[in-house]
């Protein structure tokens, strides 16, 4: 599998080291015209609608580093991650995760993987300062405003991301998507990651809930486990004050679910079930998400 870097961190520093005249036009054209295929879609879910500058548009949407933010700023930020060799070790963690997964193997057609990662806005992304995305079959992205600490965790979010991109090739995963089958995705792709970089490297969310909560929340997750409204379901995945801020209160909103707590369930769903099973996280990617769901002791499906 031929992995493709997008030098969009290359590209932000030629845009920051131009006259500011000519900034704007050139990070339209060098940042965010390569990473097109990312965004036109996310398009059509922008709150506010697009405008007459879809680029910029999406780049609101994912939280960039704006030329508009100062030259002096992202300069120094860019330099960080030259220094902290964010590229060149999340390459090589994302090739890791491809030999570890062997999705060939096991008939996942991915022939290309885009590669980029991009410098976020100093407060788009909150404490933890970095995400990733997977969504897109044959990309994985990294978004990050370096911040202490952060720059190790980057090779598991690397990980996540190239999970996601292999499960959502699985027979099983359709969308619109069931709860379940959400769930167990981002279980599964925090399992992976963990076994690669280790727990201490996840987000803080898949621990964010103790077991007491978790077995709460439990017969919620059951009643909605075929639920296939995606605001609904992402409202049981990211909790009522994320969907909120994203959706201005909208669908997923008001459903009494503590912040990421989807992440949480999730991970110990499919944690518990590979300790019942003995599978390990690269295997369990492509078992169907009713078996894991269902042998985790969690859920009965």
């Amino acid at each position: 599998m031929q992995i493709t870097e997008i030098d969009t961190l290359g590209a932000m520093r030629e845009v920051l080291s131009s006259p500011e005249d000519q900034q704007l036009p050139l990070f339209r054209e060098r940042v965010m015209e390569p990473l097109r295929p990312l965004w036109e879609n996310m398009l059509r879910y922008a709150p506010g609608g697009v405008g007459d500058d879809p680029a910029l548009s999406a780049a609101h949407m994912m939280k960039l580093y704006l030329p508009e933010m100062g030259r002096e700023q992202g300069l120094a930020a860019l330099d960080t991650l030259e220094r902290g060799r964010v590229r060149q070790d999340n390459f090589v963690a994302l090739q890791e995760a491809i030999d570890v997964l062997e999705p060939a193997a096991h008939g996942v057609s991915l022939p290309e993987v885009r590669f980029a990662v991009t410098l976020a806005s100093p407060d788009g992304l909150g404490e933890e300062g970095s995400t990733g995305a997977g969504n897109v079959p044959g990309w994985v992205t990294l978004s990050v405003w370096p911040k202490p600490q952060n720059l190790s965790k980057l090779p598991a979010i690397t990980a996540h991301e190239f999970n996601h991109n292999v499960r959502f090739q699985q027979p099983d995963w359709t969308f619109p998507m069931s709860l379940g089958s959400y769930l167990v995705a981002e279980g599964l792709a925090e399992s992976f990651a963990a076994s690669l970089h280790g727990p201490d490297n996840l987000g803080p969310w898949t621990g964010a809930l103790g077991l007491d909560e978790l077995q709460r929340l439990q017969p919620r997750y059951q009643t909605a486990l075929y639920e296939l409204d995606f605001g609904v379901v992402r409202g049981y995945i990211f909790g009522d004050s994320v969907m909120s801020a994203f959706s201005a209160g909208r669908s997923g909103s008001a459903l009494e679910i503590p912040d990421y707590a989807g992440y949480a369930l999730g991970y110990r769903v499919v944690q518990d079930y590979l300790v019942r099973t003995g599978r390990t996280p690269a295997q369990a990617t492509y078992d169907p998400w009713r078996v894991i769901a269902a042998e985790s002791g969690w859920f009965t499906v």
